[in-house]
């Protein structure tokens, strides 16, 4: 089961970065980490540029132009691959065990849909 991680953002660097630590310390990796800055947000792109950062090639860069979260879910929907999608907000520090408890829940039962 591929899961896709979608993290919208927008002037929250430290944020940023924090979550991202978060995802790369989980016990069930990320298959995909989509992350969607806005046009002209550098203090964001440096974080994604940040080596110790990229999480190999699991890291997708989304740039949007169009203002506001609606757009960024939309633009990370569109560009993320994973058979599970997970959405995450820039300021969230997931446990260490989010994604494998996720995928679990998934895997435990085919008619599950959605978790929360």
């Amino acid at each position: 089961m591929k899961i896709s991680c979608l993290v919208p953002t927008y002037r929250r660097p430290d944020d940023l970065r924090r979550c991202i630590r978060a995802l790369a310390a989980q016990t069930r990796s990320v298959d995909e980490l989509v992350v969607v800055i806005r046009a002209g947000d550098a203090a964001s792109d440096d974080v994604l540029r940040d080596s110790e950062l990229q999480l190999a090639q699991r890291l997708v860069r989304v740039v949007v132009t169009v203002p506001g979260v609606i757009a960024a879910m939309t633009a990370g929907l569109q560009a993320a691959s994973g058979e599970v999608i997970c959405l995450l907000d820039d300021d969230a520090v997931p446990h260490a065990d989010w994604l494998a408890r996720i995928e679990h829940t998934f895997k435990r039962d085919p008619y599950i849909g959605g978790v929360g």
